[in-house]
């Protein structure tokens, strides 16, 4: 992830949006960078989702965990407010693990409703989704139907 940032640090990007950002072994208190500050959950669980704002960013950032309770650490929603630009609510998303034993995944249960409101949302993530829309080889349309994919 290291070269990810100083790539990022090169062309000056405000945020940058992790998923898995764990190494085998490390936790994620020891994740620093020197331009960067790191917003992920801090419930006592492995963040699957970070988002990296540059310190000379001039956006504020602030997770809005009220949206995301359900998702455990592998949604994130966070709202950006560019300096002089309307609010913008970006969804980090990783979606790979499912919610208990309702077959859901966690992704699902995040508060789409109140995300959907909001005039400018940008999703972005992994959202381990196949579809034959963007790949015409995929025999599976895993998450396609919850992505609108199908």
């Amino acid at each position: 992830m290291e070269a990810v940032l100083e790539s990022a640090v090169k062309n000056r990007a405000n945020l940058v949006l992790i998923q898995e950002s764990c190494g085998e072994g490390e936790r994620d208190s020891t994740r620093s960078h020197p331009s960067f500050q790191f917003i992920s959950r801090e419930d006592g669980e492995a963040a699957k989702c970070w988002v990296a704002v540059n310190w000379e960013s001039r956006y504020q950032v602030t997770e809005l965990k009220d949206l995301t309770w359900d998702c455990t650490n592998y949604t994130q929603a966070l709202e950006v407010k560019p300096q002089g630009s309307a609010l913008i609510i970006i969804m980090n998303v990783y979606n790979r693990e499912r919610y208990g034993g309702s077959g859901d995944w966690l992704a699902q249960h995040a508060n789409w409703e109140a995300i959907a409101s909001h005039s400018q949302v940008i999703i972005a993530g992994d959202m381990n989704a196949h579809s034959q829309m963007w790949n015409q080889r995929a025999m599976s349309w895993r998450n396609a139907p919850f992505w609108g994919t199908s």
